[in-house]
């Protein structure tokens, strides 16, 4: 994963990191959820923990629920089943829509019980949001 767009974006005042997460914290939330992060997730929760970047908030470790990745999938696993096996990356807050992931990484949008592929990794759905 490339770090560098992400760290340009915090010293252009486009993005804000909450600071980055043990690997035994990554192991636990892991665990929590009952699934395994793809590696370019962990390297983002190692680095940023969670972000906000312009009008997007990417899930991750946090200490509010309102970016916290493991409450935020708890909580739409409880409204969808087909979330089993997801996590929740992202609530763009309309029409219902969600951000998810699988365990390989792959990410989609989430709507009206259906799910899209959107970006084939977690690098490329953050690519695109700094674009």
């Amino acid at each position: 994963m490339n770090s560098q767009r992400i760290d340009q974006a915090v010293t252009e005042k486009r993005a804000l990191v909450l600071g980055e997460v043990a690997s035994s914290t990554i192991q636990q939330m892991e665990e929590q959820l009952g699934i395994h992060f793809s590696e370019d997730y962990k390297f983002f929760l190692k680095q940023y923990g969670a972000a906000s970047i312009e009008e997007h908030e990417v899930f991750g470790h946090a200490p509010s629920t309102h970016l916290d990745v493991v409450e935020n999938t708890i909580q739409e696993r409880k409204r969808a089943s087909v979330l089993g096996k997801m996590i929740v990356l992202e609530n763009p807050g309309y029409d219902g829509i969600l951000i998810v992931m699988d365990d390989s990484g792959q990410v989609y949008e989430f709507n009206n019980q259906e799910l899209k592929v959107i970006h084939t990794s977690f690098e490329n759905y953050l690519e695109s949001i700094l674009n």
